[in-house]
């Protein structure tokens, strides 16, 4: 590569890691207003007031809520959807909303899931393709094709030649099976050639032939599951295609469907045609990459036995508006084909009956705005200037609502984007083959192919433009849990911003905000938000206990919060009005009214995250096939991290520049977003021909590729890349970011406490150590500079502490590799040292003795500790009051006496002992921050005096639990700095 790219590259990384011009320790420690956290704000049941409207914004703006999204969910309570009296307390929110300076998103229909409403009507909504079929002969023909009971649209009528095929239901055993129970027989006259079976229902079995006396397994069958909430064909046909066997009698065991469920046939089938056709997808909320990869139909020996496109009959212009189709066909045997459109009957939900009706279709950016000016149109006509500065956007949540497809106009869509007619191939989606089993799949595969990008392009892409036109954005979940019939990378790319989201318990979350990371890095959009702490119901968790789920979700790349669940609270009293799902951030949740330190805890690391650029040395490629909502499953080995890559940002956003695979910020395309030295393309089926020249274009310009995933922890030594962090003394999750002037690391959910060790790939520069829970910044002076890395060495209080590790400074001094006393190792959390803030190393501890640090350079230093720890319990009788009426908020009051002697010349901390759940302290007229995790102690050495001293503690619980505080204590710590 020349000079002049490879500065232009080095211009462009230049671009890329620049961040705001805000100082990084005064934004860590007092985080700017952008990194507040959102939430999500539910109306339940119609039960809404104007007054609990107003408390609850007004509440939101004390924790330190910057956005609402307004979701109404069910109904039946005396507040109907879309009633002057809805509309008034809508009004009545966003003027609210404007006054606490609190922003208002709005879910883009009623209810969480999708986009629907009572004003879609059939023929707009989401459609698939269905049939109904007539055998007939050659000569005239005059029958109702249409089925009469149903709304359908027409599509094609298609005459195919009838094959002569042998095809058998089930029947009773006989010979040496005769009577047995779960065995399925199929018989004939003589030897036939079985190509297929076609079930109804599902079963798990084998097929074997009978040949001699002998078995001879000819397939295995397993059944795959259903969802009839979101599959449009649950109870669709099971079709197993394999090798042709050619046997007089067949067996199916163990089966105890009905004979006349199971078909053995010599006809050529499509393997999993209703899958393929997504009539039947995924049936839960955690598909894996492997899920839509489906198994080729088996391609038939005889050629003869395929029906080809060149001897089909298009008759659709012979269809009457009844239904009636009259044509003369040519001799023969003949199955005439009606296929239509009709609506898959999904329904937007969980909404209050007057706002629910079908889900608009997703294919249509006509009918996406039309769905989108129904739901607001009123709204936008009335709303005032204060009202509308209030709202910023709208809300898709997480895609749940199975597929469709098939759109108005679709053939000829899909002749412009796969490059030929679907018409005539058709009678795939009733299974058979046409012109052969590849091209058979391939038609299917196109279908899925582009089906998922119209519905990026169409439905998210859609709302984002009726969005803007009325000056709002999208916030999108670029993902669905049932049916999604997607690709997330471009049904995250058409929105504005993207959203993961995951549960405090359980693993739900891990792919989803992988997905939502991977999209923003690929795209450039440097907010990654979450909907956080999801839950099945449960009053006494509190911030403490979700923290470490929550940080491990930061670790997969987000780092912006978006709380579930702000219900909505008609009315004053714990424990409220909930939800059976969601963690209760609400007003009537004690702890909640005291959470403004563990919001800013949030901000803080909001802010830290969303600084420079993500660090992933590996991009894995998804494939090309659809649906898609993940990547293979740990792609790379351990200490590496990496990015999903999908194939419209190959063909859109991925350059090669200096040997590095580089994406831009579509916004700014002279900034390069993200960086990789490797692209895993591992093996997974046809790529379209586009995507293959685009990648191998690439390559030729020096892009490095491995075709494996995981990505062989050799291929990434052969290249020279050390891991990002590795060779940690005990488990944790963590994520890093690359500085303008250095390098950002988060660790957290370590998996012990004590001393942690752990080298980080960063060279020739001081580690600063970050603590998102107090806001307290120190350099650290346990250091080792090594080769390819530097070893830091932390101490871990607390199985759920957390930490960022900063590299900015050049080293300049020799650090502290190892500390003895008496002759034995010392950890940090015995003899803390750090450099204060004019840079002079410092020792903390609570352990009198002598200290022997040695350095990095060989020399040796001395800290010389005199005192062990004091503790002085607090005497004097307490008093208590509450804050609110039913006890769960408690001030504890009481005035102690400090001896002279205590504490001089140490460092004086406040103990409040076990907490339960949140305790704010005030030592004479100084308040502090809220403790809301260990350790519940303060450093109130610039506070406390001699003599008497005036406490007060406000300690708030759950509405589960009652307010509780410890054995509270001044204790002291010595404390030197090097002389």
């Amino acid at each position: 590569m020349n000079r002049r790219t490879s500065f232009i590259f080095a211009t462009l990384l230049l671009t890329t890691l620049s961040v705001s011009a805000i100082d990084l320790d005064a934004g860590f420690r007092n985080p700017p207003e952008t990194t507040k956290p959102y939430c999500y704000w539910y109306w339940l049941n119609g039960d809404i007031t104007a007054d609990g409207i107003t408390k609850d914004l007004e509440a939101m703006a004390r924790a330190g809520i910057k956005q609402a999204m307004i979701g109404n969910i069910e109904g039946g309570g005396p507040v109907k959807m879309f009633s002057p009296e809805w509309y008034s307390l809508t009004h009545h929110a966003l003027k609210e909303a404007s006054r606490v300076g609190v922003e208002i998103r709005m879910f883009n229909a009623p209810g969480w899931s999708q986009s629907g409403g009572p004003w879609i009507k059939p023929e707009q909504s989401m459609r698939r393709i269905d049939w109904n079929e007539v055998e007939a002969k050659g000569g005239q023909f005059s029958q109702m094709v249409r089925p009469a009971n149903r709304q359908i649209q027409d599509v094609a009528v298609l005459a195919i030649p009838r094959k002569k095929t042998v095809s058998l239901h089930g029947s009773v055993p006989s010979g040496e099976d005769k009577g047995k129970s779960g065995v399925v027989c199929f018989r004939h006259t003589e030897p036939f050639k079985a190509r297929a079976l076609v079930v109804k229902g599902a079963v798990a079995a084998k097929l074997y032939a009978l040949k001699d006396g002998k078995k001879e397994l000819v397939t295995e069958i397993q059944p795959g599951g259903r969802n009839s909430e979101t599959d449009f064909l649950p109870d669709g046909d099971r079709t197993y295609s394999f090798k042709e066997v050619t046997a007089q009698e067949f067996v199916l065991e163990p089966c105890n469907l009905p004979l006349d469920a199971v078909t053995l046939t010599s006809e050529p089938m499509v393997a999993q045609v209703i899958e393929k056709q997504m009539g039947r997808m995924h049936p839960n909320p955690s598909p894996t990459w492997e899920s839509y990869q489906f198994k080729d139909s088996v391609e038939p020996d005889d050629a003869s036995t395929v029906v080809h496109q060149k001897d089909i009959l298009n008759l659709t212009d012979k269809l009457s508006t009844d239904g009636l189709l009259t044509c003369e066909l040519p001799a023969g045997n003949w199955t005439v084909i009606y296929f239509g459109m009709v609506s898959t009957g999904k329904q937007n939900g969980p909404a209050p009956p007057e706002g629910t009706g079908l889900e608009v279709d997703k294919m249509s950016k006509a009918l996406i705005e039309y769905h989108f000016n129904s739901m607001f149109g009123t709204l936008l006509k009335e709303i005032t200037p204060e009202e509308k500065k209030a709202w910023k956007g709208v809300t898709i949540d997480s895609y749940e609502k199975g597929a469709q497809n098939w759109t108005d106009g679709f053939d000829k869509e899909f002749k412009k984007r796969a490059g030929y007619d679907p018409i005539k191939l058709l009678p795939v989606m009733t299974g058979r083959v046409i012109d052969s089993a590849k091209a058979s799949d391939q038609f299917l595969w196109d279908l899925r192919r582009n089906v998922a990008d119209m519905i990026g392009e169409n439905y998210v892409g859609g709302l984002s433009a009726a969005a803007h036109k009325n000056g709002l954005t999208t916030w999108c979940e670029n993902y669905g849990h049932w049916g999604f019939p997607g690709d997330f990378t471009i049904y995250g790319r058409y929105s504005d911003e993207i959203g993961g989201e995951f549960w405090s318990t359980g693993d739900l979350g891990t792919i989803e905000c992988r997905a939502a990371s991977s999209t923003a890095h690929i795209y450039g959009r440097r907010r990654v938000y979450a909907e956080a702490f999801t839950s099945g119901l449960d009053l006494r968790s509190h911030p403490y206990l979700i923290k470490r789920r929550g940080e491990g979700m930061f670790c997969e790349g987000i780092n912006h919060f978006v709380l579930h669940v702000v219900a909505h609270q008609p009315r004053d009293g714990v424990p409220g009005k909930n939800p059976a799902f969601g963690t209760a951030f609400h007003r009537n949740t004690p702890w909640f009214n005291e959470c403004r330190d563990w919001v800013r805890y949030l901000q803080r690391i909001h802010f830290m995250l969303q600084q420079g650029n993500p660090v992933a040395d590996v991009a894995v490629y998804i494939g090309d096939f659809a649906p898609q909502m993940t990547g293979p499953a740990n792609p790379v080995p351990a200490g590496y991290d990496y990015d999903f890559m999908g194939s419209d940002a190959i063909l859109n956003n991925l350059n090669v520049v200096n040997g590095k695979w580089v994406v831009y910020d579509e916004k700014d395309r002279k900034r390069v977003a993200a960086s990789y030295e490797l692209l895993a393309i591992p093996e997974c089926g046809y790529t379209r021909p586009q995507v293959s020249k685009r990648l191998e274009a690439l390559k030729k310009a020096g892009g490095k590729v491995v075709t494996s995933s995981p990505v062989p922890v050799k291929s990434l030594q052969d290249l020279g890349v050390a891991p990002i962090v590795s060779e940690s003394t005990c488990t944790l999750r963590w994520k890093a970011r690359q500085l303008d002037d250095g390098m950002l690391f988060f660790l957290s959910n370590f998996g012990a406490v004590g001393t942690f060790e752990a080298k980080l790939r960063v060279t020739g520069k001081v580690p600063e150590l970050f603590n998102p829970v107090t806001g307290e910044i120190r350099k650290i002076a346990r250091y080792k500079a090594e080769k390819d890395g530097t070893r830091i060495c932390i101490n871990v209080n607390d199985g759920s502490d957390s930490f960022f590790v900063i590299f900015r400074e050049k080293q300049q001094a020799a650090s502290v590799v190892k500390v003895q006393a008496e002759g034995k190792d010392v950890g940090p959390g015995a003899l803390a040292l750090y450099y204060d803030a004019k840079n002079t190393l410092t020792a903390e501890s609570g352990s009198k003795g002598v200290y022997t640090l040695t350095l990095s350079d060989g020399t040796e230093k001395t800290f010389r500790m005199d005192k062990d720890s004091e503790s002085l319990p607090l005497k004097g009788a307490w008093t208590t009051s509450n804050k609110d009426a039913q006890g769960f908020s408690v001030f504890n009051e009481i005035t102690f006496t400090v001896p002279t002697d205590f504490g001089k010349g140490q460092k004086i901390l406040l103990d409040l002992g076990s907490v339960e759940v949140m305790a704010k302290a005030t030592l004479n007229g100084k308040e502090f921050e809220t403790l809301w995790m260990p350790p519940f102690a303060l450093d109130v050495t610039d506070v406390v005096k001699t003599g008497d001293n005036k406490l007060k503690v406000l300690v708030t619980s759950t509405s589960k639990g009652k307010p509780k505080l410890g054995e509270v204590k001044l204790r002291t710590v010595s404390r030197q700095a090097e002389k």
